[in-house]
């Protein structure tokens, strides 16, 4: 279990627990978390989860595949450090305290 900060775009935050193994994506859309859309389901088949990293997580996260980094050209002004698909981010205990802040809007 790991608890995960959402902050919205308006500044918002929700912080909640999620279970091991799941994407911090399931994890905002099991907790009606405003802001990820995950309209693909967690295919990574599109960019609607993006969310910017906070600074202290960037480096404790596992790099970006390949298939990441093409869904993020078309997440709504990606960062080229911060950005990442929550689908794409399997939690465990190594992610207890990620804070993760949403886009704008998700495309």
């Amino acid at each position: 279990m790991a608890k995960i900060t959402y902050i919205e775009h308006n500044g918002t935050e929700h912080v909640v627990d999620v279970a091991s193994g799941m994407t911090v994506m399931e994890g905002a859309r099991d907790n009606n978390i405003p802001g990820i859309d995950a309209d693909c389901g967690g295919a990574c088949a599109c960019s609607t989860c993006h969310v910017y990293v906070h600074p202290d997580w960037v480096e404790k996260l596992p790099a970006r595949d390949d298939m990441e980094e093409d869904m993020l050209d078309f997440a709504y002004e990606p960062d080229p450090a911060r950005s990442r698909l929550t689908c794409q981010l399997k939690v465990s205990d190594a992610l207890d305290g990620l804070v993760v802040q949403m886009p704008e809007k998700q495309i």
